[in-house]
């Protein structure tokens, strides 16, 4: 009986519809039995691993280079308060009428030189089969 409940939750493990408890029953099950059959051996020392793993403790045996300390959250807090004090922000949002003119007929400048571009751009593609063209007929001259 256990080992068709086993079985079943082998079956339903490798398609990747177990919940926790399951995979917990699986892997104590693996540990704490001694025979079992030679296909599921490989079970065994999968279910095994994570046991193994479990019980080593990391170390942490790399060196912080950088610690936070209060001070450098004031020390940041001054720095940008000084910065805005020197530097306030300027209003520099709100545009006159002339402005308001220049930068649309720039804008208007940017969209009618990016058409002509792309115009260009066709002229030069359909130069470039006059050139093949060319290169051909050279070739039947020959």
């Amino acid at each position: 009986m256990e080992t068709e409940t086993i079985k079943k939750l082998l079956h339903k493990y490798d398609k990747g519809f177990t919940t926790l408890k399951e995979e917990e029953l699986l892997r104590t099950y693996f540990v704490s039995t001694k025979t079992i059959p030679d296909s599921w051996l490989v079970y065994r020392s999968f279910f095994g691993y994570f046991n193994e793993a479990s019980a080593i403790a990391l170390s942490n045996t790399e060196k912080k280079w950088f610690s936070f300390r209060p001070w450098m959250a004031v020390a940041a807090m001054l720095a940008i308060a000084v910065t805005l004090y020197l530097n306030p922000p300027s209003n520099s949002s709100i545009l006159t009428p002339e402005e308001q003119e220049l930068y649309y007929a720039f804008d208007q400048f940017q969209n009618n030189i990016k058409r002509l571009s792309l115009n260009l751009n066709k002229g030069t593609q359909q130069l470039a089969y006059l050139d093949y063209w060319d290169q051909t007929t050279k070739k039947l001259i020959k």
